[in-house]
């Protein structure tokens, strides 16, 4: 499938592919009383999945069935979320309204038997999350019920699913792949383009829909020597390729668009130099890349990245500013959008701003894995990998649960592959493979029990909560407590701080679907790296009696909190960003001979900084003293980098050679954190 192309021609309306599958979804219709069946599509992004989803939906509509369509990457990450977007649906499409004393679950499944529906399911990467409960409790229920679901995600449904004895026959498997050669002849039979530009096109689109359709449309539009263009396939899907019209407004818009999730009209008035005019909104909602929703216009998932890096590396300066005031404008409306909208909101915002949280710390530093690994759910043949990385980050004192019970966690791991798997979460490699795993608690009335017999501290942690969260029901969790992780350390292709860095990364991107994550430690590594990514002391905090230094941190993205984590995280961050980069830092190893002769006046004397400031000795003193100690550190100072340089310069507990052992490093590991410190304290005494 691809999409179409922009424009009103002929060529604009074809759509090559999804023959198979608009015949399939034909014999449902005409096959009535054969309960629920799954259509399971898949396909690299950019292959046309949304696009064959659209037109499955407009063929259903067509023959007057119900239609419901539901955006996974928004609410497969509980079974709540889940049920409340049906819900939602069912009540904005249909009027379907739900009884004040029904719950989520009957009034769903009630609605869901009442007639024929079909359920498309885009975006179904987060499935994970609510696998287990949507084949253990929710399809069972709808098993007999005359419901076409449409799943469609980039790897398809997990293996387990075609074995499953009840479903392994209800389900059509359909993956999408890439063009053949006559199937992009065919897609340019009618394009009006050259011969020679045709083949060119043939060779270098590799057969990607999205590339060919974008290529296509341009070598149509720009009309200005097409030849030239054409060799600078496949990088057609740059911003500079991406103009589809001569007019200035047209690509001031798109990149605009590629800020939002989506935007009206008004919306994007109030960032562009230049208004725009309704025909004008008119004529940009007809290009290719862009496609009309509720909320207003929508850029195809893949060209807005795009267009995002093009404009952050032609124009870092305007991109931020833009940036910066595109999501102000969604702060202003969060508060007053629906849950949906709140989510959509949340998830581009993090999308936007993903490489900008604070990389102090290796486990935040997410660039060293690119996408080779597959985060996905538990399945119980990964517990032998599990249990073997668990040991030995026990026998190698790594990080785990303070909490947990000692000896306790390999029979805690099993009984939350039991009785809650969808709290694991898998890294897995090419193959499958885990190579590395976090496992808390969904905690709820049926969870809470594990956490009284192996962690029974963290019930004093919780307090009063401790008693609501016994009588919650599991559809209604929203917190997480995070118990066990580790990473194999014997493979040789990651190293642990980047699996760690991955396990990191995607606890964080799933907490701001909407739930709250706790995590309890007296790790000073910990402590430094959980505000930075907008974690809060819980109030109040544990006991006296617990160890000394453990702190408890949540994340809360529950309903309105997610603006004001946008505010207090992304945006306060961006700003101390900034500026710092304008004021050009103290260098390192002037830093470095200022600590080292501190405490000595006639060398202090001569070296450039107190030159340049006119400080003495005493001053500089003292201001080290305020900077080592202050709480919290002055950014770009973490407080670990600020621990670091107190014990290393000030305080002198330790000799060199003992410093990288007092604080549980590998000296390579102590000296690149030495040497950042060094440059960060740069920054702190170039703006002081």
């Amino acid at each position: 499938m691809n999409n179409p192309s922009a424009g009103p021609s002929s060529h604009s309306q074809r759509i090559v592919g999804g023959t198979r599958e608009i015949r399939a979804l034909s014999d449902w219709l005409e096959t009535p009383g054969e309960g629920m069946q799954i259509f399971a599509v898949s396909g690299i992004g950019g292959i046309g999945k949304t696009t064959l989803l659209t037109k499955l939906a407009a063929e259903a509509r067509g023959a007057a069935v119900r239609v419901l369509w539901v955006d996974g990457q928004l609410c497969l990450h509980t079974p709540r979320d889940v049920l409340a977007y049906l819900d939602m649906s069912l009540e904005t499409e249909y009027g379907r309204v739900r009884k004040a004393d029904d719950t989520l679950l009957a009034h769903v499944v009630a609605e869901l038997y009442r007639e024929r529906t079909v359920i498309i399911m885009d975006n179904c990467e987060s499935l994970a999350r609510t696998e287990s409960w949507l084949l253990a409790q929710l399809f069972p229920l709808l098993k007999d019920s005359a419901i076409l679901l449409v799943m469609a995600s980039r790897t398809g449904l997990p293996l387990h699913w075609y074995t499953d004895p009840t479903w392994s026959n209800r389900i059509q498997r359909f993956t999408l792949e890439l063009f053949t050669r006559e199937q992009i002849y065919e897609y340019l039979q009618d394009s009006g383009l050259p011969d020679r530009l045709q083949q060119d096109i043939a060779q270098r689109s590799e057969g990607h829909p999205l590339l060919l359709a974008l290529t296509t449309d341009l070598m149509r539009r720009e009309g200005t020597d097409p030849m030239e263009k054409a060799v600078q396939l496949p990088r057609i899907l740059s911003a500079e390729l991406l103009r589809e019209a001569a007019d200035p407004y047209m690509y001031e818009a798109l990149q605009l668009l590629s800020l939002f999730p989506a935007a009206d009209q008004t919306m994007l008035n109030r960032l562009m130099k230049h208004p725009l005019q309704a025909a004008e909104y008119t004529a940009l909602s007809k290009l290719s890349c862009v496609r009309m929703v509720p909320a207003g216009l929508a850029l195809h998932q893949v060209v807005g990245r795009i267009l995002r890096d093009d404009y952050k590396q032609r124009d870092p300066g305007e991109y931020n500013t833009m940036r910066r005031l595109a999501l102000k404008l969604l702060i202003e409306q969060y508060s007053s959008a629906d849950q949906l909208r709140r989510m959509q909101f949340a998830a581009h915002a993090l999308e936007l701003y993903r490489e900008q949280l604070p990389a102090a710390h290796q486990y935040v530093d997410f660039s060293g894995v690119h996408g080779q690994e597959q985060k996905q759910g538990f399945c119980p043949e990964d517990l032998p990998y599990l249990h073997r990385y668990l040991e030995v980050s026990l026998s190698r004192s790594d990080w785990q649960s303070e909490l947990v019970q000692a000896g306790e966690h390999h029979r805690l791991l099993d009984d939350i592959a039991e009785l809650s798997p969808m709290s694991i979460l898998v890294t897995r490699n090419t193959d499958g493979i885990p190579l590395a795993f976090s496992a808390g608690l969904w905690l709820h009335e049926e969870t809470m029990p594990l956490l009284e017999r192996y962690a029974p501290l963290y019930l004093e942690m919780l307090g009063k909560e401790a008693e609501q969260l016994r009588t919650l029901s599991s559809e209604a969790a929203d917190t997480m407590c995070m118990l066990l992780a580790a990473v194999n350390v014997d493979q040789s292709f990651y190293r642990p701080e980047e699996l760690g860095a991955v396990l990191f990364q995607s606890w964080m991107v799933e907490t701001t679907n909407g739930w709250r994550a706790i995590i309890a430690t007296e790790d000073p590594q910990l402590h430094m790296l959980l505000p930075l990514s907008g974690f809060q002391p819980k109030q109040p905090q544990p006991p006296d009696r617990l160890q000394p230094g453990m702190v408890v941190w949540e994340l809360d993205f529950r309903q309105a909190s997610f603006d004001r984590w946008v505010e207090r995280v992304i945006l306060q961050q961006e700003q101390q960003q900034e500026l710092a980069a304008e004021i050009p830092p103290v260098p390192w190893d002037q830093v470095r001979s200022l600590l080292q002769h501190l405490y000595n006046d006639n060398l202090l004397r001569s070296l450039p900084i107190l030159v340049a400031t006119g400080m003495n000795g005493a001053g500089m003193r003292d201001l080290m003293q305020n900077i080592l100690t202050a709480e919290p550190p002055p950014y770009p100072l973490t407080e670990l980098e600020q621990h670091i340089l107190r014990e290393s310069y000030l305080r002198k507990n330790h000799r060199k050679s003992q410093l990288a052992d007092a604080f549980h490093m590998s000296r390579t590991t102590f000296y690149r954190h030495s040497r950042q410190a060094l440059e960060h304290l740069g920054h702190v005494l170039a703006g002081n």
